[in-house]
């Protein structure tokens, strides 16, 4: 699971717990709002904007998190983490057994073969789903905040 943590999140609930509710409810509207919007953004990067669809796993796995100041995009993949920053290691491959259909460049009657568990040398590049659709809403981000704050003060 790739998960992120903010330094003083914990200071910025509070400080939005003593604001006046005109302004925390403008808030919280904006906050699912450009949730939403994120989470649609990280989907089309992972149709094909930055990766391309093999599965559907990591899109589907895609889960936003919402609470009253904050929301959270979280990635529910085991590998999730390694698309996004990169992964340069060893992968331990556990035993298994896979179906062949061709061998030696021809076709052969489909067979069940067992493979032993084995390590391989991986050199995965960095593929940001989730930090390039956050960073291009970056601005769209501090436009939509600034609005619901006079549009509270307003209230």
């Amino acid at each position: 699971m790739l998960s992120v943590e903010i330094e003083g999140a914990d200071a910025l609930e509070e400080r939005f717990a003593s604001l006046p509710a005109a302004i925390r409810e403008a808030l919280a509207g904006k906050i699912e709002d450009l949730a939403q919007r994120l989470e649609q953004r990280v989907k089309e990067n992972l149709s094909g904007a930055v990766m391309q669809s093999r599965s559907g796993s990591l899109r589907d796995s895609i889960e936003m998190r919402l609470e009253p100041a904050a929301a959270a995009l979280v990635a529910r993949t085991k590998y999730a983490a390694a698309q996004e920053y990169g992964f340069v290691g060893e992968e331990s491959v556990c035993a298994h057994s896979r179906a062949i259909r061709e061998a030696f460049g021809r076709s052969i009657a489909p067979k069940t073969i067992f493979v032993r568990a084995f390590t391989r040398a991986m050199n995965l590049p960095e593929r940001s789903y989730m930090r390039s659709a956050l960073d291009e809403m970056q601005d769209e981000v501090a436009s939509a905040l600034s609005d619901a704050v006079e549009e509270g003060l307003s209230a």
